[in-house]
């Protein structure tokens, strides 16, 4: 079926950056219209931030995001983000520079969202699969399972392949190279790494404080353990470079320190000191207050110790192999748990094609690309709706001047 309207302003994508992005167009008067998949607008926003919507960050920079691109173009602008929810009615909390609304409910930002969205009497077409997008002369159609619509511009804000339950979808990326723009290799991102290590089943269900190593990349915070997986904010900060290695078959290990809080030669001294505080005590007994208890145990077994052995019978050997495995305790990874579990995609629309001031493509006057569906990933944080915010301005701020 066609609609009869040109518009001018077609978003495909009613998540984050696609809902502000319509936000501040149509508050400029712009006629907009959105294009979703999903029967609801910003579904995947309850998800975030287990559910409370981690939306922004205090400690803004390049150094928290990631892209094949230079990435100098990343500016600091949370307060903006946060004075705009404002306005919507979400008040933010402050938790050491970590910004949730104060309800503590992502629903309060999806709502809030699409409040505005109601407010400004913006068409709103959900359980629209685009299909395809064309140009003909200075003139878009964008094309769904449903409708045909027609637009002076067109703004992908369709996101990328995490979640594929919450509405995941490769036409941004079609749509890119359909107008003669290069995707990168995509991974999954702020995900779980699976394992098969026998090590798991001791420490299942332990969360524990800790540096998680990959290759060249560390993060620490909460290391958490099942039988199957390690995860926490760590792993899934650096998970992104796991699922490019799984995708290339050239998978490494990963390292736990349980005591990153104290270097090598600190650790060897402290247990030296507890060993020497009371000959009579066990290991186990001895180690009481460094780490979780079954983190211990699993610890003293790997270094070919017994958990009833007495510290006076611990020579160096044994004290260096307890302290290799403290500092880098190894786990055999198979990968992570893949796009369906993640939070976002690693990689996208190659940033070569895009001018970062006002997120326009360089291939097509009027097509503009925003959020997840561009190379740009951050860690856990806040820095990925961030991004979807700053993307969703700039293309606002360029769109805006030229109507």
């Amino acid at each position: 079926m066609s609609n009869n309207k040109t518009y001018d302003l077609c978003i495909v994508g009613a998540g984050f950056s696609g809902l502000v992005l319509a936000a501040y167009a149509a508050r400029a008067g712009l006629l907009v219209c959105l294009i979703d998949l999903n029967r609801l607008v910003g579904r995947r926003i309850l998800s975030t931030g287990n559910g409370r919507c981690n939306f922004t960050n205090k400690n803004m920079g390049k150094e928290y995001y990631y892209s094949n691109h230079n990435l100098d173009f990343i500016s600091d602008d949370h307060e903006e983000l946060v004075s705009f929810l404002k306005e919507l009615g979400v008040i933010e909390k402050d938790l050491d520079g970590y910004y949730y609304p104060i309800t503590n409910q992502a629903k309060t930002v999806r709502d809030a969202l699409e409040n505005e969205i109601n407010r400004l009497n913006i068409s709103v077409f959900l359980d629209n699969r685009v299909t395809d997008i064309t140009k003909e002369d200075d003139l878009f159609t964008v094309v769904t399972n449903r409708n045909v619509f027609s637009a002076k511009s067109v703004c992908v804000a369709s996101g990328g392949l995490a979640a594929a339950t919450l509405g995941s979808s490769k036409i941004g990326y079609k749509m890119a190279q359909k107008f003669n723009m290069e995707v990168t290799k995509t991974a999954p991102s702020l995900v779980g790494a699976t394992s098969k290590d026998i090590c798991l089943k001791e420490l299942s269900g332990v969360r524990a404080q800790g540096k998680v190593t990959y290759r060249d990349y560390s993060c620490e915070g909460e290391v958490q353990f099942t039988k199957e997986a390690v995860s926490g904010y760590p792993v899934m900060c650096i998970s992104r470079f796991i699922g490019f290695d799984e995708e290339a078959g050239t998978l490494d290990k990963l390292y736990v320190d349980f005591a990153p809080y104290l270097n090598g030669y600190e650790l060897k001294k402290e247990l030296k000191t507890r060993f020497e505080r009371n000959e009579k005590a066990t290991i186990s007994q001895a180690l009481v207050g460094l780490f979780n208890e079954k983190v211990a145990e699993t610890i003293i077994s790997y270094s070919r110790i017994y958990n009833d052995t007495m510290v006076s019978q611990l020579d160096d050997t044994d004290i260096d192999a307890l302290s290799k495995n403290i500092k880098r305790f190894a786990i055999k990874i198979n990968g992570t748990k893949g796009f369906d579990a993640a939070q976002v995609t690693a990689g996208g629309v190659d940033l070569s094609y895009i001018n970062l001031d006002t997120m326009e493509s360089t291939t097509c006057k009027g097509l503009y690309f925003i959020g997840e569906v561009l190379d740009v990933d951050g860690i856990c944080g806040g820095y990925n709706l961030q991004w979807a915010y700053s993307s969703a301005k700039r293309a606002a701020m360029d769109l805006i001047k030229e109507f």
